[in-house]
């Protein structure tokens, strides 16, 4: 019963994530572990699977309509990948208490980032050109996908919501910012996986169920895009969504250390 809520639950999410251009990990995991299952052998690797395969369902569009910058995408992916596997070798090594304060701290930014977001006016005037090669703006994909890859690793999130607005301030438009960013959180989110290949223990039937839950979501919400859904609507209860799991994994938390 608990694989079929959980699977239910998944699948409203891949939905509206898809519609907000996300993947998804920031609420998979919470989700799976209320659900009963262990956060490091199964909630966080399977959360990753989960989350790489709702961004991919997504870059595969993006990349043939060619909006993904892949000389300007690659270099954050390939750092995310090196550090990936290291925040999977790392978690093991934390309290139960202390990686659900970490991940209530990211989701709270995720859904500070929704806010501002849902807040500011969308920018009139023509999309900016890609950015050109520079040897700053290289070391700075560099550190972004570095530090995205090991948070994600550790904690079970592709961090689009960390690498979305990285690639704004380098002044890519919106499309091609939610299409580089997929690039980024697909790799970071299947190496990061990788990274607990020795010690993962997913259940086959809640395996299976969720992995159908994020294709029939994804499939829901792009449906949704073309019918005309409201995404500030969206984007608000999305917000307000966070905030509440935010609190909810801080009481934890803090229950776990008294404990």
């Amino acid at each position: 019963m608990n694989a079929a809520i959980a699977a239910g639950a998944i699948l409203a999410v891949s939905a509206v994530f898809v519609v907000l251009g996300l993947g998804g990990g920031i609420l998979f995991v919470p989700i799976l572990h209320w659900a009963g299952f262990d956060l490091g052998t199964a909630a966080i690797p399977l959360g990753l699977m989960l989350n790489g395969l709702n961004t991919l369902l997504a870059l595969i569009p993006y990349g043939r309509a060619g909006l993904v910058d892949w000389k300007g995408g690659l270099p954050m992916a390939a750092a995310a990948a090196i550090t990936a596997p290291l925040g999977a070798l790392a978690q093991p090594h934390l309290a139960s208490g202390t990686v659900l304060a970490l991940f209530a701290g990211a989701v709270t930014l995720a859904a500070m980032r929704a806010v501002r977001g849902a807040a500011k006016k969308p920018a009139l005037g023509s999309p900016a050109a890609t950015p050109a090669p520079h040897p700053r703006r290289l070391v700075f994909r560099l550190g972004v996908g570095a530090g995205v890859g090991f948070v994600g690793g550790l904690l079970g999130i592709g961090a689009g919501f960390v690498v979305a607005p990285a690639l704004m301030a380098l002044g890519y438009p919106p499309r091609q910012t939610a299409a580089t960013t997929a690039l980024v959180v697909t790799v970071c989110s299947f190496t990061g996986a990788a990274g607990y290949a020795g010690t993962m223990e997913l259940p086959g039937l809640l395996t299976a169920l969720a992995a159908v839950a994020v294709i029939v979501g994804s499939q829901i919400g792009s449906r949704l895009m073309i019918k005309g859904a409201k995404p500030a609507w969206i984007t608000w209860g999305y917000a307000a969504i966070l905030t509440a799991v935010a609190v909810k994994l801080l009481w934890e938390a803090a229950a776990s250390s008294l404990g």
